[in-house]
């Protein structure tokens, strides 16, 4: 039977939530455990090629080249022209630059401009476990076109009472995507990062809870598969390691939440 990889995407339209971190943080847990990975930077923040250690000013090609080649009158690019090593086993990178951004305009004009993204991917699919997908924090194209690609969304939260306006309109993407394209994402894992819980003396003393566990509390609400992320130093020093938490701490405890997370994306991805 021929390896079809299995796409998951990372997303919020809302931005510093951790998003990047949870993508790359996933993806070096996969790769751990000998998986192949591809990891998509489709942001053209460029977190995620910087979070993997790749100088984003000295690249050939980058994931703009090989969208651009799914468009009428552009450079044929591949793919795999554009993929480079990590220098970490098993994982892959396609790299984003800020000249992506124009990217959304271009693919504006193209007939099948929803499935650009996974046509760009398709060359690739057989040749990994998975393809992990970071995309930017807006609901305009770039992330309709990942969503369309993926078998599974996750979306990552932060504590705050956006968080939960950003969850229900996500949801509402995830229909008009339903009905404009017949694409349905149903597998849907919810990641609350920088989590902070109080201790039992804190919640007697104040009689109240951390805005973490209030916002988790209604996410469970609608929402079976919610995992917390704590808030950890570890994270802002993976980040300037240019390694992913699983390479860099994976016994703290935001890589043990992170470690949980990575297996459950297996267990539901399969």
């Amino acid at each position: 039977m021929t390896k079809r990889a299995k796409c998951i995407v990372f997303t919020n339209q809302k931005g510093g939530t951790g998003k990047t971190t949870s993508c790359i943080s996933v993806a070096g847990f996969l790769a751990k455990t000998g998986n192949t990975v591809l990891v998509v930077d489709f942001d053209p923040h460029a977190n995620a090629t910087s979070g993997l250690g790749i100088d984003g000013t000295s690249l050939k090609y980058s994931i703009y080249d090989a969208v651009l080649s799914q468009c009428n009158g552009y450079q044929r690019v591949s793919l795999t022209q554009v993929i480079l090593d990590t220098g970490i086993e098993n994982l892959h990178l396609a790299p984003s630059e800020p000249d992506f951004i124009a990217a959304e305009v271009i693919i504006q004009d193209e007939n099948d401009k929803t499935a650009i993204l996974n046509k760009t991917i398709e060359v690739m699919r057989s040749s990994y476990d998975y393809i992990l997908i970071d995309l930017p924090p807006t609901s305009g194209l770039l992330t309709i076109n990942g969503l369309c690609a993926c078998d599974h969304a996750v979306i990552v939260l932060d504590p705050c009472i956006y968080s939960l306006e950003a969850f229900d309109g996500l949801r509402t993407l995830f229909n008009v995507i339903l009905e404009m394209t017949g694409h349905p994402i149903d597998r849907i894992t919810v990641v609350l990062n920088k989590y902070v819980k109080q201790d039992d003396v804190f919640k007697i003393l104040l009689g109240r809870h951390t805005p973490s566990e209030e916002i988790e509390a209604a996410l469970r609400k609608t929402c079976k598969d919610v995992f917390t992320i704590p808030e950890s130093a570890k994270i802002y020093e993976s980040q300037k390691a240019g390694l992913p938490i699983s390479h860099y701490a994976p016994s703290d405890r935001a890589g043990r939440a992170y470690e949980v997370l990575t297996r459950h994306i297996k267990n539901h991805s399969s």
